[in-house]
């Protein structure tokens, strides 16, 4: 019989040469072969282990001189021969504080110590006063309302409650009197029962009174204390707190990888170092700062080599105090923020994604900010998972991934990701705000989030290895890019707008789909107010990618056909809208005449409203004032706050600011999101005004 196996090496090659077609990225295979080879997921590993071994007390000769991490990410940068690496430090509002000694006991029925920050260093609240106090202890429930305490004296005790150590802060001890707070807030205390949140109270307590001081525990030991109390028995807690207070101050790591001087453009890497200095995350976000220094290792290897092209743009990588660190190094240094075309963003990189039930994310932009960038993290991110997974059609070259992108001491888990809509929280939202496009790539869900349990051992090296090799080959695009690379990006972003355009399409379909006889005119206006919003959004991202251009004018006008052609592209698809709304009509029985324009459409149209800045409210800001504005408003205006969901009003607050009618605003959202009713759109915004968030201008 003769074997199969003789035809086989030559079977493969043509299989590998056919992968090599349908799995394209920007940059072509040998380079991502370079970048695969190079990029270490366990260097990465090891930066972690340098940065935060174990969630720790930090010495306070760190606030006297430099924090530890800042230390490993200069010595790091240096060796891997990033140049001017520097240390910058601005000034921050509040005190730093630092606890040096934290012990919760129990003393009544048992005695045992429950808790020592040497042993979770996040168990003691952040700004809880130094002193010894022992007391009762009284159970609230959840604690955070008026009713909880209702009957209960909690005067010269301490309240247990499930709801955030601050909120226990205001009603039990600035209300009523508390000595002190013990607090078992937790995100999924029935999956995770041992795990602690990092939470902290207020500094600032009025006047006569004093912060005190709050534990967070776990919920399992939370609810053996409950249960001793719901048994009758007493349950007496000793609190012990030694802590200083050192000025603010954010810490900020600065390199670069150098251009080669042809353009003054410059592209940012980011990821977070401190999100405080009590909180020392490994996943969130030490592995952001361990991805991007292995990126930066390994581009400037293979550049050496030959083997990537050089940069023309110079590369910024900043390691930062998250947000606030970011938004004051780019107001300091505005000359070199002009400059920055494009920031990628790291922030929670290392999970093993099966073990945390995960998915490695891409964040878009938000379509008030369209931008090329999207599509070319989206390209290369996507090539990486294609490559690493096994595809039954391609089983002649072995039972395998195409391409393996795996660690020595990493998981062989398929690459999960998941391209998504913009979420804010992390330091992409400053770079947007200073007017430079940014994603970011992170991990979720994270399982231990802001826990005690974010530890090392919760990090593989396959992902960290999968991250370098995304981040290098975005990095390499951004950077080294000039008109040949600028079309191909022209080209990518098109070819995915106009994906974006069908499922536009879709979305509009759907609603005809689903409506009935009254509803079907309202749901035609809806169908065309998607397609025609993705249009618009498709348009800019192309314009955007002009950028990338030697001559960003000269590429304005080479890519004026292709926006042309979304024009044209959303008048088909229009045409299709209202051919199926007529076969909807048909079947439903009823006339399919163009939606008509209400009296409410007309006002919407001509009413306007801008921001009152410094205001919180429905921005999501917060904070004594806003929420005592809040408390002024009737229950109807409360109610009107709601009716804008909360994925939407980071959205409604950057459109306040780009001069908009209320109808327009009603119809991006509607259109970037689902159907919202004008009348809720108003409704909030008059809400907004009575807060003093916003206001109604004349136009």
């Amino acid at each position: 019989m003769k074997s199969i196996f003789r035809c086989l090496p030559l079977f493969i090659a043509v299989v590998v040469s056919a992968q090599e077609r349908e799995d394209r990225t920007l940059l072509p295979w040998d380079q991502m072969r370079a970048i695969i080879n190079e990029a270490s997921g366990e260097r990465a590993m090891h930066h972690v282990q340098e940065l935060v071994p174990y969630p720790r007390v930090r010495p306070l000769a760190e606030y006297q001189g430099t924090f530890r991490e800042t230390d490993v990410m200069v010595r790091y940068a240096k060796e891997y021969g990033y140049s001017n690496v520097e240390v910058e430090s601005f000034p921050s509002q509040g005190a730093l504080w630092q606890p040096t000694r934290g012990e919760l006991w129990m003393v009544e029925p048992d005695v045992r110590k429950l808790y020592d920050i040497y042993d979770v260093a996040i168990s003691l609240a952040g700004n809880s006063v130094s002193g010894e106090v022992t007391a009762e202890v009284v159970d609230v429930g959840a604690g955070a309302r008026e009713e909880d305490y209702a009957g209960k004296d909690v005067k010269g005790k301490i309240v247990l409650g499930s709801t955030g150590p601050g909120t226990l802060q205001r009603f039990g001890v600035f209300d009523r009197g508390a000595v002190g707070v013990v607090s078992y807030t937790s995100l999924r205390a029935d999956s995770y029962p041992d795990e602690i949140l990092s939470s902290g109270i207020s500094a600032n307590a009025p006047e006569g009174k004093s912060p005190a001081f709050g534990w967070v525990i776990a919920p399992r030991v939370a609810r053996e204390i409950a249960a001793m109390l719901g048994r009758g028995q007493k349950v007496v807690l000793k609190s012990i707190v030694a802590a200083q207070t050192f000025p603010g101050e954010l810490e900020i790591v600065h390199a670069t990888i150098p251009g080669d001087g042809s353009t003054t453009q410059t592209v940012v890497v980011s990821a977070h170092l401190y999100e405080g200095y009590i909180k020392q995350g490994a996943n969130d976000d030490n592995s952001g700062c361990a991805a991007t220094l292995e990126m930066g290792r390994t581009y400037i290897r293979l550049v050496n080599e030959g083997k990537l092209p050089k940069p023309r743009r110079t590369i910024h990588f900043l390691w930062v105090s998250e947000i606030s660190g970011t938004n004051a190094w780019l107001n300091k240094h505005e000359d070199i923020a002009k400059t920055m075309m494009a920031d990628l963003n790291f922030d929670m990189e290392g999970l093993k994604l099966s073990a945390s039930g995960s998915m490695w994310i891409l964040q878009r932009t938000p379509d008030t900010f369209p931008s090329f960038l999207n599509d070319v993290g989206a390209s290369v991110m996507e090539w990486v998972a294609e490559v690493n997974r096994e595809r039954v059609r391609y089983r002649a070259n072995g039972y395998r991934f195409t391409l393996p992108v795996t660690a020595p001491n990493g998981s062989m888990d398929p690459f999960y990701i998941k391209v998504d809509k913009h979420y804010g929280s992390s330091d992409h939202v400053t770079y947007m705000q200073h007017g430079i496009p940014a994603v970011m790539f992170i991990t979720w869900p994270d399982m231990w989030y802001h826990s005690s349990h974010d530890t090392p051992d919760k990090l593989d090296p396959t992902q960290f290895k999968r991250v370098a090799v995304v981040g290098v080959g975005c990095m390499s695009v951004l950077a080294s890019a000039a008109d040949e690379t600028a079309a191909k990006v022209a080209g990518e972003s098109y070819g995915r707008g106009t994906e974006r355009m069908g499922e536009s399409q879709r979305k509009g379909l759907s609603y005809l789909a689903d409506a009935d006889g009254t509803g079907l005119s309202e749901a035609y206006k809806e169908a065309k107010i998607a397609v025609r919003h993705q249009a618009a959004v498709e348009k800019a991202v192309v314009h955007s990618a002009s950028v990338l251009f030697v001559n960003p004018a000269d590429g304005q006008k080479k890519l004026a056909p292709l926006t042309a052609l979304v024009d044209d592209r959303s008048n088909g698809l229009q045409d299709e809208l209202n051919a199926y709304y007529k076969l909807r009509a048909e079947h439903l029985k009823v006339r399919a005449s163009e939606p008509s324009t209400t009296a409410a459409d007309r006002d919407a149209s001509r009413t306007f409203y801008e921001r009152v800045q410094g205001q919180g409210g429905g921005f999501g800001g917060g904070g004594g004032a806003a929420a005592a504005a809040r408390a002024r408003l009737t229950d109807a205006d409360r109610a009107a706050l709601d009716k804008v969901p909360q994925h939407m009003r980071s959205e409604l607050n950057i459109l306040l600011g780009q001069k908009k009618s209320v109808s327009e605003i009603r119809d991006f959202l509607s259109g970037e999101f689902e159907p919202l009713p004008l009348a809720d759109v108003s409704e909030y915004l008059e809400a907004l005004e009575k807060l003093g968030s916003a206001r109604k201008v004349a136009r």
